[in-house]
């Protein structure tokens, strides 16, 4: 047995450090001169498999939710993917596997979240045919939009790959962590602009979002409006792991005064993204999430008025004082804030209510047969030649010829007609039902979880219908929560079944009370 081991040893070692090796000078090459033939990426991507295949084969459900919201971008293969597509893929395909040699290995199964997906899945599918097809233009086709297809398609691959098994309740906690936590990795982006080439091998899955000559012109400008979404992102990461470990309760325990000190600091930094949404997503979150662990008569509820108050009367007196990327998020306010902000956040509002009211004649059109996601290249030539104006009639070029209405109904009913609402609309209303089962009847020791995932779903299909979405990039952060909540919870949560005791009368009566018995 020794032997054995030995000689397996010695065969994995002879394997991986060779293509350890080879894979840290193609990582040197690419790290100091960037700019390589697409065969050194290619390579570089191969090998990284061949050595991480092991990991995946084995821990493929956990490092599907670390990549879920960690924000990386696979940069090194052809269309610039997400990080969480090949991955997705990968799971999906490992967990079919783990299926067909094991058949006790079954996915979880809800069924109304399953045909759900499916009926999206066939109205996509049978749009992009009757509209040109699935275009990649990477394969050489001269339409382009396949790539938002894919999103759609392995999204709905991601939800069957995560509730292929299910969370042991003891890790729950570690769980809720990796999968909110890894969002910190948003942020590097950011701070790739700032670091340039001392980000080293990570500029390979963690693209820079900004040139880094420019990144300093910003942080030297006074006039600073440059908006950091991915900082603000990693922010409210954070904010929300705390909440989601330990509850609202449990996060302002003044006991553990690390736990408010990382909340607090975490929810005022992610404003430095300068999104207005950003205040809505964590108001509205935090404000479910105390009704749903039942806080509202609780000594706690003092607390938080008293808090408000005092929030709100530091923003009132200190609004026009902070940087300017918090005023832009504080222009939904009634309060005093820069005219720069001020005419930042005037101008995106003005300029989205443009693109709808010029698409909202397209409804009637589309409506039984969607446009689709695809666009003639000559369209975008035009969109480059004459800028961000009037394309093909409609304001936004760009932007209406890539479906990015920045409106979540919008976004569904012109690409998929009342098809694709209607299937959406399904699925979300069979989630937020498993959300609320799981709620309400599942395990005591998964309340706080629960709480979090229910009031976190709802608040961003408000979002989603009422302030900003797009449908084929927000469906994997739908289908990543519901997907965690079933693989956490076992599925769908049922009322526990209490028995009740059966009284069976007794054939001799009992004697009335004070008369004596008698006998032989």
């Amino acid at each position: 047995m020794n032997n054995t081991v030995l000689a397996r040893s010695m065969l994995i070692y002879a394997i991986c450090l060779p293509l350890a090796l080879i894979l840290g000078y193609i990582i040197t090459g690419l790290s100091t001169s960037p700019q390589q033939d697409s065969t050194s990426y290619i390579l570089f991507g191969l090998l990284l498999f061949v050595l991480m295949s092991p990991l995946l084969l084995r821990w493929y459900h956990a490092w599907l939710i670390v990549v879920l919201n960690m924000g990386m971008t696979i940069a090194f293969l052809p269309g610039y993917l997400p990080g969480w597509m090949p991955v997705a893929c990968i799971a999906f395909g490992v967990a079919v596997g783990h299926y067909v040699l094991n058949r006790e290995r079954k996915f979880l199964s809800v069924p109304a979240i399953t045909y759900s997906l499916l009926f999206i899945g066939i109205v996509v599918l049978v749009t992009a045919k009757c509209r040109g097809g699935l275009a990649f233009r990477a394969l050489g086709d001269e339409t382009v939009g396949g790539k938002r297809y894919l999103y759609i398609f392995v999204a709905i691959l991601g939800y069957f790959a995560l509730v292929s098994q299910r969370i042991p309740i003891e890790k729950a906690n570690f769980y809720i962590v990796l999968f909110l936590f890894s969002g910190i990795g948003q942020a590097i982006s950011d701070l790739g602009g700032y670091l340039g080439s001392g980000l080293g091998p990570l500029s390979l899955i963690f693209p820079s979002s900004m040139d880094p000559s420019r990144y300093q012109t910003v942080l030297m400008s006074h006039e600073n409006l440059e908006r950091f979404g991915g900082l603000g992102s990693a922010c409210v990461a954070v904010a929300f792991t705390v909440v989601a470990r330990y509850g609202i309760e449990g996060t302002l325990n003044i006991r553990k005064f690390w736990r408010p000190l990382v909340f607090f600091s975490a929810a005022c930094l992610s404003f430095i993204g300068g999104f207005r949404g950003t205040v809505v997503m964590l108001v509205a979150t935090m404000a479910l999430v105390f009704c749903f662990e039942g806080l509202l008569r609780s000594r706690l509820m003092p607390v938080m008025l008293l808090g408000l108050m005092l929030a709100g009367g530091l923003t009132v007196a200190c609004a026009d004082r902070l940087p300017l990327p918090v005023q832009r998020c504080l222009a939904l306010l009634p309060v005093k804030i820069d005219p720069v902000a001020r005419m930042s956040a005037e101008t995106s509002t003005k300029w989205r209510l443009e693109i709808w009211q010029s698409v909202l004649p397209q409804i009637p059109h589309y409506l039984l047969l969607g446009k689709g996601l695809t666009f003639d290249m000559n369209d975008m030539m035009e969109y480059l030649t004459f800028g961000n104006g009037q394309v093909g009639g409609l304001v936004g070029g760009g932007f209406t010829l890539a479906s990015d209405y920045h409106n979540g109904p919008l976004s569904l009913i012109i690409p998929f007609g009342i098809w694709g609402m209607i299937g959406f609309l399904w699925f979300l209303v069979a989630s937020i039902k498993v959300l609320w089962a799981n709620y309400k009847y599942g395990d005591p020791d998964l309340k706080k979880i629960n709480s979090f995932l229910m009031a976190y779903f709802m608040t961003k299909t408000l979002y989603f219908f009422f302030i900003f979405g797009g449908f084929y990039g927000d469906l994997i952060s739908f289908v990543a929560l519901i997907g965690f909540s079933v693989s956490l919870n076992g599925g769908m949560a049922k009322p526990a079944l209490v028995t009740r005791p059966q009284f069976v009368p007794s054939r001799f009566r009992p004697l009335p009370i004070g008369r004596p018995a008698t006998g032989i």
